[in-house]
C-alpha cells in the first residue's frame, strides 16, 4: 500500500474513531439528560400539584366559610328551618326553581295585597262586620305568605350556592347535617348545577340522604367531630372529586357542614397546564448545554487525543523512537490531556529502555537455564544407577527414584557396598530447593559416603557428617538424613534417624509397621549433637521402603495431604511386589492424588527388600545367616 493510502485509511479511521466517541458522548449526555428530565417532571408535578392543592384547599375554605357566615347572619336555624323546609312539600320541591318561586312568592303576595285592600275598602263604607270575611280571607292570604317567606330563606340560601358554585366552577356546594348513625348524611341545601345534562332529580336536595361512610370520608367526620376545617383537601374513594368540609358554628340546634368540591380532572389539566412550559424550557437548556459541550468535548477532548492515538499507533506499528519526541513537539491542552501526552512521551522512553533490559534478561535467562540443565544433569549423573550387582542375587534387591520439584533438589539418596557383606543405604532431605539445596545435597552426600565407606558404625557417622556440615554453613541449611546399614550375611539392620520421616517396614507375611526409633536432630543446625542407634534383623521377603516428605506432604486440588495413612495403605496392597514395582506403585500413587495440583516438593522413593544369601557366597563366613538370631537391640 502506498504511504497516501496509508494515510489516507488513519485518516478515515481517526474519524471513524471520532464519530464513535462523539456519539458516545451524545448517548451518555441524552441518558443522562432523560433521566434529569423525568426527574426534573417528577418534581415539578409534585410541587405544583402539591402547590395547586393547597390554593384550592384555602380557597374553598373561604368559599365555604363565606357562605356560612351568609347563613348565619340571615338567621337560619338549622332545627327550626330544617323541620318547617321538609314540612313544605307544597312549596319547596324539585320541580320548582327560584325563579319560579319568586314568581309565585309575589302572587301570594299580590293576592294578599289585593284581599286586604277590598277587606279595607269594605271596612270603610259598610263596617266591620260586613268585611269580616274578606278579613279572614287576607289573614288566610297573609299566613300563606309567611309560609312562603320561610320557604324563600330556602330557595335564598339554595340560590347563593348555586350562584357560588356557577362563579368558581365547583362540582359540589352544599351544606349537610351529618347523621347519628356515622355512616350517612341528609342535604340540607345544595348549589343547582346549570348544566342541561344533569337532571334535576339527580342533584341532592332538601332532605336526601347520601351515603358518606366514614372509612371512605375521613375528612367529613373528622371536621364534624373536631367542629374545625380539615386543613386539605380530601378526595372521593373514586378519586373524581376533592372535597373541603367546613363546619358552620353559628348555626344552633344541629350542626351543619358546608361541602365544596372541584373535579380532580381539573385540577390535573391545571397541574399539566403549569408542568409543560417548565418542563419545555428544561428541555432547550439540556439541548442547548449539549451542543454546547460538544463543541468544547470535541475542541478539548477529542481532537487532541485523536492525535496522540495517532501518534501511539505509528509507534506500535514503527516502534520509532522519536515518536516520543514528536508527543513532546504538538502543542497539547494545560490539562489531563497535556499530562496525558507528557507522560506517554515518558513512556515509550522508558519502554524502550525496559526493552533493552528484557532482552538482556531474556539472554540471560537463557544461560541460566542451560547451566540448570547442566545442574541438573550433573545432579542425575550424581545419584547411583539401580543396575547388577544392586537388583538382587546378593542377598538383597533395591529401587529407588527421585524427581525434583524444580530442574535441581534438596532430596538425595544412596547406596553403595561398604564391603563384600555390609550395604549402606542413605536417604536425606535438604531444608531448601533449587540450586543452593543441591550443592548443600551434594556436600552431605560425600561426607556420609566418605564417613561410611571408612567404616564408621551409623550413629557415629552422622554425628561426625553433622559436625562437617554445621562447619561454614552461613546459610542455615541443614538436611534430614536416614542411614543404614545391612549386613548381608546376619541380616542385621543398623540405622539411625536425623528428623527424617520414619520408613515403612514391610513384613514378608504382608504386615506394614512404621520404624519411629529417631536417633536425634537434623544435620546442619546444631553441633555437638549426640545421635543413637537401633537395630533390627530382616527376615528374607522384608521390606524397608524409605520416602522424603515430598510423599506424604503431597497436596490434591482441594489442599489435602497425601499422609502416612493413605501411603500405608498403599503399601499394603502393594508389599509382596519387587521393589522396582513398588516404587513404581508409590510414584504413580501419589501422583495420582495429586492431580493438576503443582508438585510443590521433590518426591523421593527408596525400597530395599531382604533375600538369603547365596549359598555361594557365604564360604568362609563365620555363621550361617539363618543361623542368627534376630535381634533390635540398640547400640
Amino acid at each position: 500500500m502506498a504511504r497516501g493510502d496509508e494515510e489516507l485509511d488513519r485518516t478515515q479511521k481517526s474519524d471513524a474513531r471520532s464519530g464513535r466517541l462523539t456519539r458516545r458522548f451524545i448517548a451518555a449526555f441524552a441518558i443522562f439528560a432523560l433521566i434529569a428530565v423525568t426527574l426534573s417532571a417528577i418534581f415539578i408535578h409534585t410541587s405544583v400539584r402539591t402547590t395547586y392543592l393547597d390554593t384550592q384547599a384555602n380557597r374553598l375554605a373561604q368559599l365555604a366559610d363565606y357562605a356560612g357566615a351568609s347563613a348565619s347572619q340571615n338567621g337560619y336555624d338549622a332545627g327550626e328551618d330544617y323541620d318547617s323546609w321538609v314540612e313544605m312539600g307544597d312549596i319547596i320541591n324539585r320541580e320548582t326553581d327560584y325563579e319560579e318561586f319568586i314568581a309565585r312568592l309575589d302572587e301570594v303576595l299580590g293576592t294578599y295585597n289585593g284581599l286586604f285592600e277590598q277587606y279595607d275598602q269594605m271596612r270603610a263604607s259598610q263596617g266591620e262586620e260586613a268585611a269580616a270575611g274578606l278579613y279572614a280571607q287576607a289573614s288566610a292570604a297573609l299566613d300563606e305568605y309567611n309560609r312562603y317567606l320561610v320557604a324563600q330563606y330556602f330557595y335564598s340560601l339554595q340560590d347563593m350556592l348555586s350562584r357560588m358554585k356557577e362563579a368558581y366552577q365547583l362540582s359540589d356546594f352544599a351544606f349537610i347535617m351529618p347523621n347519628d348513625d356515622g355512616q350517612t348524611v341528609t342535604c340540607v341545601a345544595a348549589g343547582v348545577s346549570g348544566d342541561e345534562n344533569i337532571e334535576a332529580g339527580d342533584q341532592p336536595f332538601l332532605g336526601d340522604v347520601l351515603e358518606r361512610p366514614r372509612d371512605q370520608y375521613p375528612g367529613l367526620w373528622q371536621a364534624f367531630e373536631s367542629g374545625k376545617a380539615i386543613t386539605s383537601l380530601d378526595i372521593s374513594p373514586d378519586g373524581s372529586t376533592y372535597y373541603m368540609y367546613v363546619p358552620i358554628s353559628s348555626v344552633h340546634a344541629k350542626s351543619w357542614l358546608c361541602v365544596a368540591s372541584i373535579p380532580a380532572g381539573d385540577l390535573n389539566e391545571a397541574v399539566m397546564a403549569q408542568m409543560v412550559p417548565t418542563l419545555a424550557i428544561t428541555v432547550a437548556v439540556y439541548v442547548v448545554c449539549l451542543a454546547a459541550l460538544l463543541v468544547l468535548f470535541r475542541s478539548t477532548l477529542v481532537n487532541p487525543l485523536l492525535g496522540l492515538t495517532r501518534l501511539m499507533t505509528e509507534y506500535a506499528l514503527t516502534h520509532d523512537v522519536a515518536t516520543a519526541t514528536a508527543i513532546r513537539s504538538e502543542a497539547w491542552p494545560r490539562d489531563e490531556v497535556g499530562i496525558l501526552a507528557d507522560r506517554t512521551a515518558e513512556m515509550i522512553d522508558e519502554t524502550e529502555a525496559h526493552v533493552e533490559n528484557i532482552a538482556g534478561l531474556e539472554r540471560e535467562r537463557e544461560r541460566v537455564r542451560s547451566e540448570l540443565e547442566v545442574a541438573s544433569r550433573i545432579q542425575a549423573s550424581a545419584l547411583p544407577e539401580v543396575v547388577p550387582p544392586f537388583t538382587g542375587g546378593r542377598g538383597f534387591a533395591l529401587a529407588a527414584s527421585m524427581s525434583p520439584a524444580k530442574e535441581v533438589g534438596g532430596d538425595f539418596f544412596d547406596f553403595f557396598m561398604v564391603d563384600d557383606a555390609h550395604l549402606a543405604v542413605v536417604i536425606a532431605d535438604v531444608s531448601d530447593k533449587g540450586v543452593p539445596a543441591a550443592l548443600f545435597m551434594m556436600r552431605a552426600k560425600a561426607i556420609l559416603k566418605q564417613l561410611l565407606m571408612e567404616g564408621l558404625e551409623p550413629a557415629e557417622a552422622m554425628s561426625r557428617a553433622n559436625a562437617d556440615l554445621c562447619h561454614d554453613n552461613e546459610q542455615g541449611m541443614f538436611v534430614t538424613v536416614w542411614l543404614c546399614v545391612l549386613d548381608l550375611g546376619t541380616r542385621e539392620l543398623a540405622f539411625a534417624c536425623g528428623g527424617h520421616n520414619p520408613p515403612a517396614y514391610l513384613a514378608a507375611d504382608g504386615g506394614v509397621c512404621w520404624i519411629r526409633d529417631r536417633s536425634g536432630m537434623v544435620l546442619g543446625a546444631f553441633d555437638g549433637l549426640p545421635y543413637r542407634q537401633f537395630s533390627r534383623t530382616m527376615a528374607p521377603g522384608d521390606m524397608l521402603v524409605l520416602y522424603t516428605d515430598g510423599v506424604t506432604e503431597a497436596m490434591d486440588e482441594q489442599g489435602t495431604c497425601f499422609g502416612e495413612e493413605r501411603l500405608e495403605r498403599l503399601l499394603a496392597d502393594c508389599g509382596r511386589e519387587q521393589p522396582c514395582e513398588l516404587v513404581d506403585e508409590v510414584l504413580a500413587g501419589v501422583h495420582a492424588f495429586a492431580g493438576a495440583a503443582p508438585q510443590a516438593d521433590d518426591i523421593t522413593v527408596l525400597a530395599l527388600r531382604c533375600e538369603a544369601w547365596p549359598a555361594a557366597d557365604q564360604a568362609g563366613s563365620a555363621a550361617d545367616p539363618a543361623d542368627v538370631a534376630d535381634r533390635g537391640d540398640d547400640h
